[in-house]
Parts: C-alpha cells; sequence; structure tokens
C-alpha cells in the first residue's frame, strides 16, 4: 500500500551523465582566495602529508635553511627520496644533515674522496655517526659494501655532489643503485643540471620506480631521462622533487638571522684570449691536427682532444701526441690480429683526468673491430706537430704570470691537463706556489698530501693553523677535481686557465670562494678564452653558450658564464614562491574549496588529486593544461586579493574541459600497472613466465608458493627502480638456466611492493576563478 502510487523508474527514463568526472570533481564551500590559494600549495608541495608533526629543527640552522628543511622532509616523506641544489654558498651540508636527524635512521654519506674530511668535521661538529663511502669506491671494477648497522632497508642516505651520477652506465650510478634500494636518499648539489634536465630522472630513478609520476604526466622515468617526453612536463615534474634556491631568491626573502647571509661582492668577470704560442704557428698546428684520420668514426673525438690539450698548453699538447702515437702504433696490432681495442687500452692511453668531459668511452664502439685506423701519414703528420710544438714563446702563461705579478693576493688557477699543472708549477716557481691533481699535492717539486697544500693555501676556511713561512702559499693550481664542496674562501680570485665545455663546471669552480664566511668584500673572476682560429675549431664559446641557454630554460638556482654569474629563475622555481606564499596565506580551507577574483587573467585554476598525487591545471578558453608554473602566479596575486561571486556554471564548464586530461592520466595510471607502453622491458619479458609456474603451482594446490608468485609478478609488472634492475639484470646474466626459486629469492630480499588502490581516487582539491575587470 505504501507504494502503490510511486512512479516506476524504467531504463527508458536513464540518461549518461554528460561528463562522469564532473561528479567525482565537484567543488565545495566558497572560502576567501587565502584560503583557496593556502590550500592548494599545501597539497602541491605534499606539505599536507606532515601536517599536524610539528618538527623542531637544530639551532645551527640559519633562518633560510629551515624552509628548506621542512620542504625536503616532505618530499621525501611522499617521495622517498629529494634533491638539494641551492645555489653555491647556501649551507646544502648542514640542511641536508638536519633533514637526515629528523627522520632518525641510520645515516650513511657518499661523498667525493677530497671532501672526506671536510663532512667528518661537520658530523663531528653536531656529535651525529654515519658511515662514509667515497664515490672513488663506488668506481671500483668490484665495489664491495660494508654490512649495514640494521636492517638494510632502514637507512638514509645522503649523495654529496650528485650531479656525479647522472649516467646511469657508469660502474659508480650502477653500485650507488644497489646500494640505496629501499632507502632514503637526499642527492645534494648545486650544479644538478649540466647538458639537460632530463639528466635528472636518471637521479630520480634511485628511489623511484619507473612509472611512480605517472599521474603527474611522465608514464616513464627511463623514457624521461632519455629525453622522450616533452621539456615542460618534465620541468614541472622535476621541480616538485626539489629544492633549488639562487641566492637572489633567499637573500630578498628571508631574513638574514643570526648567522647572516653575507656574501662576498662579484667583480666584473675579464676575459683574456691568449693561446700558448703564436698566432702563425697556432694556425698550422690546428691545421695538422686536422688532417688527422685515425680512429675511423671515433677520428673527430681524437681530434677534439687534442685541440683540447693544444688550447691548454704546448706541453699538454705534446704529451697527448705521444699517446695518439702509441695509439697509432697498438691500433696497428690490434688491427693485424682482427680485434678492435678495449675500452681499457683507451683508457690506459687517455687517462680520465687528462680528458676532462670527453666522452671517450665511446672510443672502442666508434672504431671498427680489425680495422687499420690510420696510415703512414698519420705517423708523419704526428711527428710534424711534434716538431712544430716545441716549446718558444708562450703568449698564455705570459698573460698569466703578468696578472698575477700585476695583481697580486691569493688565487686559485683551474686547469684540466696535468702537464699543464706540471707546465705552470715550473713557470711559476718565483711565485709563492703550490698544486693539488686529485690526490697529489706539490710544493715546487716536491709531493705532499693534497690536504696539506690546501691548509697551507687556505689555512682559515680549512681550520687550520697558519703554516710556515716555507709553505705559504699565494697561488694555488688545481685540476678539477678540487672544483666541488670545498670552502677555499681564503682566496679572493679564480683563474679559469682552462675553461671548462660546461658553465656547471665554472659555477663549482668559482664556489669555492663564492661563499658565506669569506674574508674578502669583493672577489674576482678571470676567464682566458682561445684566441679565434682555435675557438672556431673548437668551438667552446658556442658550446658554453647552448648549455647556458638549457641550464636557464631549466631554471638552475645558479648559472656562470665567463663574464661573471648569472641569476635566473624558471621552472624549478615555482615551488619555493609557492612555501613563500604559505608563509603569509591565511589559514587553509577544506578539501574542495572554491573562491574567485578579479585579475587581468581569464583562468579557472583547478588542483585535482589523481591517485596519491597532486596536479595543478589552468583552463583558459577551451583548454587546459598541467601548469603549475602559471598557477603559482595565480595564487601570488590572489592570496591577497579581495573576494568575488563565484560563477558555478563557469566552474563546471572549466572542469568539463579538464576532464580529458584527468581522464588521460586515470589511463596512463591503469596502463602503467601492467607496462603496456615497456613490453621490451626485462622484467615485464619475464612475466609470462612467472604466470606459468604459477598455474603449475596452482594445479598442485601449493597456495603459499602460488602467493609468492603473485607476490613477484606484481613487483615486475609495476616497474622497477633502478637498483632493483640491476640487482635483477646481475641475476639474469648469472645462470644460463634460471630456477624459479632463484628469482623469488632476489624479490624477497627486496622492500615490499605498493600497488595503491584498485581504482585511483579523483578528487577536487580546489578551484580558483580569475575574472578580468
Amino acid at each position: 500500500m505504501l507504494y502503490r502510487r510511486s512512479s516506476r523508474i524504467l531504463s527508458e527514463h536513464l540518461a549518461p551523465l554528460p561528463e562522469p568526472l564532473a561528479c567525482l570533481l565537484r567543488a565545495g564551500e566558497e572560502v576567501t582566495p587565502g584560503a583557496v590559494t593556502a590550500l592548494g600549495a599545501r597539497a602541491l608541495l605534499d606539505l599536507a602529508a606532515v601536517a599536524g608533526t610539528a618538527q623542531t629543527w637544530p639551532s645551527w640552522l640559519a633562518p633560510h635553511q629551515v624552509p628548506a628543511a621542512a620542504r625536503l622532509r616532505a618530499i621525501i616523506g611522499r617521495y622517498g627520496g629529494a634533491l638539494l641544489a641551492d645555489a653555491v654558498g647556501l649551507g646544502k651540508s648542514y640542511v641536508a644533515l638536519a633533514v637526515a636527524l629528523a627522520f632518525g635512521q641510520p645515516l650513511v654519506l657518499v661523498v667525493p674522496a677530497v671532501l672526506v674530511d671536510q663532512w667528518r668535521g661537520l658530523l663531528r661538529a653536531q656529535s651525529v655517526e654515519a658511515q662514509i663511502v667515497t664515490h672513488e669506491s663506488l668506481s671500483a671494477s668490484e665495489y664491495r659494501p660494508s654490512p649495514p648497522p640494521t636492517a638494510p632497508y632502514r637507512r638514509l642516505f645522503i649523495v654529496d655532489e650528485a650531479h656525479r651520477f647522472r649516467h646511469p652506465e657508469t660502474r659508480r650510478y650502477r653500485a650507488l643503485a644497489k646500494l640505496v634500494v629501499g632507502a632514503r636518499v637526499i642527492l645534494v648539489t648545486a650544479t644538478p643540471v649540466h647538458n639537460r634536465i632530463a639528466d635528472l630522472f636518471n637521479l630520480f630513478r634511485l628511489f623511484l620506480r619507473d612509472h611512480d609520476l605517472t599521474a603527474l604526466g611522465v608514464p616513464s622515468l627511463s623514457r624521461a631521462a632519455r629525453g622522450e617526453l616533452a621539456a615542460d612536463a618534465v620541468a614541472a615534474v622535476a621541480a616538485r622533487l626539489t629544492v633549488a634556491r639562487s641566492r637572489r631568491q633567499v637573500l630578498a626573502g628571508y631574513p638574514a638571522g643570526p648567522l647572516g647571509l653575507a656574501f662576498p661582492e662579484r667583480g666584473a668577470g675579464e676575459i683574456i684570449r691568449a693561446g700558448p704560442t703564436g698566432e702563425e704557428t697556432l694556425v698550422q698546428l690546428i691545421a695538422g691536427v686536422r688532417s688527422l684520420a685515425a680512429g675511423g668514426d671515433a677520428a673527430g673525438l681524437l681530434r677534439l682532444l687534442l685541440l683540447t690539450q693544444l688550447a691548454s698548453s704546448l706541453a699538454a699538447f705534446r704529451a697527448s701526441l705521444g699517446r695518439y702515437d702509441a695509439f697509432l702504433d697498438l691500433a696497428r696490432a690490434a688491427a693485424a690480429e682482427g680485434r678492435a681495442l678495449s675500452h681499457g687500452d683507451f683508457q690506459r692511453l687517455f687517462p680520465p683526468a687528462e680528458t676532462g668531459d670527453l666522452q671517450l668511452a665511446l672510443f672502442p664502439v666508434l672504431l671498427p673491430q680489425g680495422a687499420e685506423p690510420a696510415g703512414v701519414r698519420d705517423r708523419d703528420a704526428t711527428h710534424w706537430l711534434l716538431e712544430l710544438s716545441k716549446p718558444v714563446r708562450d703568449p698564455k702563461a705570459d698573460a698569466l704570470e703578468r696578472l698575477l705579478g700585476e695583481n697580486p693576493g691569493k688565487t686559485i688557477v683551474f686547469v684540466r691537463p696535468r702537464a699543464t699543472v706540471r707546465y705552470l708549477l715550473r713557470r711559476l716557481r718565483a711565485l709563492r706556489v703550490a698544486a693539488v691533481m686529485g690526490d697529489a699535492g706539490l710544493f715546487g717539486a716536491g709531493r705532499a698530501a693534497p690536504v696539506d697544500v690546501l691548509r697551507a693555501f687556505a689555512p682559515r676556511a680549512q681550520g687550520a693553523s697558519p703554516p710556515s713561512a716555507a709553505l705559504e702559499t699565494d697561488v694555488l693550481i688545481a685540476t678539477d677535481l678540487l672544483s666541488e664542496g670545498l670552502n677555499l674562501q681564503d682566496a679572493a680570485r679564480v683563474i679559469h686557465y682552462d675553461t671548462p665545455w660546461s658553465p656547471a663546471r665554472l659555477a663549482q669552480r668559482v664556489g669555492r670562494i663564492d661563499r658565506m664566511g669569506s674574508a674578502h668584500a669583493r672577489i674576482e673572476t678571470v676567464a682566458f678564452l682561445p684566441p679565434p682560429a682555435l675557438d672556431a675549431a673548437l668551438l667552446l664559446e658556442w658550446r658554453l653558450a647552448t648549455k647556458t641557454q638549457t641550464q636557464i630554460a631549466a631554471g638552475a638556482a645558479q648559472v656562470e658564464a665567463p663574464a661573471g654569474r648569472a641569476e635566473t629563475s624558471g621552472p624549478l622555481d615555482w615551488c619555493d614562491r609557492l612555501q613563500r606564499l604559505l608563509s603569509v596565506a591565511a589559514p587553509a580551507g577544506r578539501d574542495g574549496a572554491v573562491a574567485a577574483v578579479a585579475g587581468e587573467a581569464d583562468v579557472v585554476v583547478l588542483i585535482v588529486r589523481i591517485g596519491s598525487l597532486v596536479e595543478a591545471l589552468a583552463v583558459t578558453g577551451s583548454e587546459a593544461r598541467p601548469d603549475p608554473d602559471h598557477v603559482t602566479q595565480v595564487f601570488e596575486h590572489a592570496a591577497s586579493a579581495a573576494p568575488q561571486p563565484v560563477d558555478r556554471a563557469r566552474l563546471g564548464k572549466a572542469v568539463r574541459i579538464a576532464a580529458p586530461l584527468v581522464r588521460a592520466r586515470l589511463t596512463a595510471l591503469e596502463a602503467a600497472r601492467w607496462r603496456a607502453e615497456d613490453r621490451d622491458r626485462m622484467g615485464r619479458r619475464l612475466v609470462p613466465w612467472v604466470l606459468a609456474a604459477a598455474r603449475r603451482a596452482a594445479r598442485r594446490g601449493n597456495a603459499r608458493e602460488l602467493s609468492r608468485l603473485d607476490a613477484l609478478v606484481s613487483r615486475l609488472a609495476l616497474g622497477m627502480t633502478a637498483g632493483e634492475e640491476v640487482l635483477l639484470e646481475e641475476l639474469l646474466e648469472r645462470r644460463k638456466s634460471l630456477p624459479i626459486g632463484d628469482v623469488l629469492a632476489w624479490h624477497e630480499r627486496l622492500p615490499p611492493v605498493s600497488e595503491g588502490a584498485e581504482a585511483p581516487l579523483v578528487e577536487l582539491v580546489a578551484a580558483l576563478l580569475v575574472t578580468p575587470p
């Protein structure tokens, strides 16, 4: 009787929703613009994940370092790792150590050997225990890590000068990747971008699975690292994992505090054009080098190496010509035996310490097996070049000697080849000069430990007593092994006697003296550039300009050019701006909050949670695009703007425009669960083999083994970190016939895999409408 008059709902009465996602992306209460910007900023910065967990930071952190530490802690809490890439001199070591202490896990430091003493001093000052692993030990052919103090997957690693691990094919990268499996990782470098921003994703793969950032538009970290994805998407995602602030940002945005933020003034960079011999001889030498043809497809790299050594000094050029002559003999013998030269052959002839940034590892690949690399003509040309390059007048060394004599003061002179170091040490013996070449130090003709040379040159910065009169040093000649991390603020000038290929290397060099704590009110840089004929052959300035533009576009916190420093801001900058906005924003609203303001732009901002991650969408006209940098600009304007009435119809239209993009991200998340776009990957290829083993276990009724195999399939299908992939590769290479039990044992030694929700959630975190007046 109760339902006698109720209407009957028939199937023909039902109609599909015009946009199903509009139900999920439904706005909630209307609040102030400040509350919406605070809500959106907290979500984008992952600070909501640590809300309510008050953190007391050590008193030895400066005011500008506390926000960096807070954000790093949030990033690591979300992703398992983070990149600290503040500009040189802002105290990255202190920030990284404070963050590590906040997590309270056993600490491992991965640092260059030259920085071990500096890190030990910092640890000692803060009463912190840590295991130290050097970069050099990871490069050894058979690295054997010492047993961890606790369970292997409950450690935190600080990797200093992390840019050294941007190439995944190197021995040191593979060793580190295995070492950090399942651990938290803090990557530290002032120069994260050397060639392209995509290289950062090789670093991120140390702690992220290949598909972990799919919800943010990066379905594969390995594809991003290969440069296969859109540059703007890659940059926006890299910013979420990075704290990268320039000095200008820090000085403008944070109070000085008790520790101060005093940096020396930078003088205008001086440029000197000079070659190692007279112009006529130089032109002949360049022509002679260009005539060499040894090495087949590798000949161009060999010629570039010789020209680079010529730009440094005749001593370095002649040393490399000697190696080139030996290369001709060795290659001829190898050709007679029908074999190619090995990587080891090349490293003996052209050691990395002498070749700088040139990719000589390519030589064995480019030289055809069994091919005769050069004939008599190359040998005759080599001997002629040796005769022509006998030392005579050296305009480049003359200019250096004159500069040091007319403008005395503590100076670091950076060179590349060791032969040039020895040559300048002899040439400048009338001055108080010493040298450091990697693990070797030199006072005049006598050898010394590098640490003793550094203490004699920069006792104040090194915390050492003043040296004896016999060891006092005013000029330090150094290779680039000294350009990373060290404090040498006693010096007031850096001279790039050999200008490197990369602006990142320039920044590392100048960073030795351009730091807090300098005793000098003003510091200077001088760059020696090749004369026109040699620069045309090397294209040095063109290469530097190209890489400088890459770094500026990538938003590196500091970009150095031969003429001096350039302050930048770019795609890695928006997170810091959001964080500073939070410090003055109103209390955040609840999820789904919406507000409107008047402004010049005609845009609707949607902050959307897709799965476990948060995206910032800007809807303009009929287009929706992920653009957190633009959204940050909108938030900066809206934070203190007066509220306007919310046009719900306009908001609904914006949601419908954004829905296809959100749907595409959801589809990508589903595809990532089974690596649909990476069927050729090693782990994906193993899945059918494991499923066959699972069917056999099911037929036997072995529920325990079936459960283990199911978990193994999940790991293989969901993608791996770089370290997990390396471990699997090594397992597969070890055995021709691989038992399933070995793969199960590999899987069960690794940290558990979290598959996440079966159906990724989608919700609107916040919305902001901007309407032109």
